[in-house]
């Protein structure tokens, strides 16, 4: 049977994970040092701890969490979560678990968005949520950035200019901290002044938050959902999705939503439909990993981890690199982000790269579909070695160069 006939509209149109393809093109190449992934060290996974909770989780308590769950998440977790972030003005209600950050960012979007619907951004910003808007039938228009995140005035005229033509903007899409994949933090004040735009233009915010707790250095910046709850006492303009990829391994696919408990609601009647439960077993897990007071020391493991691989990625950067080549100092998360001259195409620098033995992501995949820009391109500074980090930074300044 020829089934390409009978795919839905959507279905013939989405587009896949670019960033998958890519990284799936290198895999053969020998000796390739790569940054293109946004994989977290395994060496950070609490393999042993884990293990021995997922038995004791199983042999004591398998009869409940192997059968079917909550559609909404196990309240063992949801009691931790609340005392781990401290808020008191929220409850279970206000909370959905998910498997993955990826999942809540898709029934978030199923709730608000019909077609033609349009999503604002950061530009540039996760591919990986990109492609669930396009599958949605969402239109996204990328906001630029500065260093101290979205550019608010530029936010301004455009939400201006497209409700002027009657064009349906329904939220705004953003990862404040440690963003992907350009590395940069949204300024405390900046939240403040994005969170009072929000509240005055009626614009929602869905606030992505996967590295907010891997900061190295500088001081813990407030998330949008705190800003608006503290600031203005409005915790409903904002919805947080916080994931656990990134600390305690992207496998367990855990992550929660955190918003007014009536979109949370709708949320998770989209999850009844699509995954029915989250992970019974792994929500249990999750919950006495807090209760056992593991997470606290193990996020400051993490930290110490990964803040010399950082370091050396920087100093790297600084020794190897021309001086007309520009990229971000983030203080913490997984990434940072090069910007080199306007001329240079970085798709075509890629395939170039594997003559090189390295690999990057080019930056053009991170835009909007139809907004791209070629001189740009993210790279991973986690999963490689520091000696590694050494010689492929080394590799692609010699292939800059060389252009």
């Amino acid at each position: 049977m020829e089934y390409k006939n009978s795919f839905s509209e959507h279905t013939r149109t989405m587009h896949s994970s670019l960033i998958r393809e890519l990284v799936a093109s290198i895999k053969t190449v020998p000796g390739l040092i790569s940054f293109a992934g946004g994989f977290p060290s395994p060496k950070t996974f609490p393999k042993q701890k884990l293990a021995e909770i997922y038995s004791q989780v199983i042999t004591e308590e398998g009869a409940e969490v192997l059968q079917y769950g909550a559609s909404e998440g196990d309240n063992q977790l949801k009691d931790e979560l609340l005392k781990w972030e401290g808020y008191k003005h929220i409850n279970h209600d206000n909370i959905l678990v998910t498997a993955g950050a990826t999942n809540g960012i898709y029934y978030y979007t199923r709730a608000l968005i019909e077609e033609g619907d349009v999503i604002f951004c950061e530009a540039p910003t996760f591919l990986g949520t990109l492609v669930a808007f396009d599958a949605l039938g969402a239109k996204v228009h990328g906001i630029p950035m500065d260093s101290e995140g979205i550019d608010l005035e530029i936010l301004k005229k455009d939400l201006r200019e497209f409700r002027t033509k009657g064009r349906k903007v329904k939220f705004l899409y953003v990862i404040p901290d440690f963003q992907n994949p350009s590395g940069i933090s949204m300024s405390e004040q900046r939240r403040k002044e994005l969170v009072r735009f929000a509240l005055d233009f009626d614009l929602p915010i869905l606030e992505d938050n996967p590295y907010s707790r891997l900061r190295f250095s500088g001081d813990e910046l407030p998330t949008l959902y705190r800003t608006a709850f503290e600031q203005y006492r409005n915790p409903d303009i904002v919805t947080e999705i916080v994931s656990f990829s990134k600390i305690l391994g992207p496998g367990m696919r855990l992550a929660f939503v955190k918003g007014n408990k009536n979109l949370v609601e709708r949320l998770c009647s989209w999850q009844q439909k699509v995954n029915i439960t989250p992970d019974c077993v792994t929500e249990r897990v999750a919950a006495r990993f807090f209760q056992q007071d593991l997470m606290q020391p193990h996020l400051e493991m993490i930290r110490s981890f990964y803040r010399p691989y950082l370091e050396t990625m920087l100093e790297a950067l600084d020794k190897e690199m021309p001086s007309n080549v520009m990229w971000t100092h983030p203080e913490g998360g997984i990434f940072l982000w090069l910007w080199l001259e306007e001329r240079f195409n970085c798709d075509e620098l890629f395939e170039q790269a594997k003559a090189h033995k390295v690999a990057f992501i080019p930056g053009s995949k991170f835009f909007p579909f139809g907004e791209e820009q070629y001189n740009c391109m993210r790279l991973n500074f986690t999963y490689s070695s520091q000696e590694q980090i050494q010689e492929g930074i080394a590799r692609l300044a010699t292939l800059i160069k060389s252009f």
